[in-house]
């Protein structure tokens, strides 16, 4: 059963878990559209989508007007969201900017991801804990953006650190793509959360370093 985190007239937030696609495909057996309609009982239009293995906040509408009212302002970014991420390595400083262009299927294209370190934690290899915003929407940005400045986020088996990925389903059992869209801040300031993945507080309980507070749900 999907977990609500808003629900009006319009549109439904839910709390997509890690490895459920957003929109039907080949060899795609149950998606974000099949499940809405299973547990809600209508046939969604999807207003943005996540990576399959991204996990959090994602806007569904209840029929075409509302979905492309709400699409207008997610491209507009009157809709703000917010993602977390666990990522090797340390950045400098505790928050900055990325503005290189990234590669998409359309060619290089100009993009803009803002973060802020929560913290660091661990120590041979050493973990970050980030949050960031996006200004652009290019597909893959935020692993894009992150891979290439030395701050793989863990899990990343297309844009990440393979040995690395490789050890710790070894030696740590994470299996999925530490990526989570955190929170989403809708226009009139209502703000929804999503549930921190189990995947993300099972890694952080493995390091005596990693606070407490990061656990918490807010």
């Amino acid at each position: 059963m999907l977990v609500t985190l808003y629900s009006d007239d319009e549109i439904l937030v839910i709390d997509k878990p890690s490895g459920l696609p957003s929109q039907p495909g080949e060899g795609v057996r149950v998606s974000v559209v099949e499940a809405v309609e299973r547990d809600f009982g209508f046939r969604p239009f999807l207003v943005h989508r996540l990576d399959k293995e991204t996990a959090g906040c994602l806007v569904v509408a209840r029929d075409a007007k509302a979905a492309a009212k709400w699409t207008r302002l997610v491209e507009s970014r009157e809709l703000n969201k917010t993602y977390r991420a666990i990522v090797a390595g340390a950045p400098e400083g505790s928050s900055g900017q990325f503005t290189d262009a990234v590669l998409t299927r359309g060619g290089e294209k100009s993009a803009e991801t803002s973060w802020h370190l929560i913290g660091s934690f661990g120590v041979t290899p050493r973990f970050s804990y980030l949050e960031l915003e996006l200004g652009t929407g290019r597909m893959h940005q935020i692993r894009l953006h992150l891979a290439s400045h030395g701050l793989p986020i863990l899990g990343d088996d297309k844009h990440g650190d393979f040995r690395l990925n490789k050890a710790l389903r070894k030696e740590a059992g994470l299996k999925r793509l530490c990526l989570v869209s955190w929170s989403l801040e809708l226009p009139g300031g209502a703000k929804v959360f999503a549930s921190l993945p189990e995947h993300f507080t099972d890694f952080f309980a493995r390091f005596p370093d990693a606070t407490p507070e990061w656990l918490e749900p807010r």
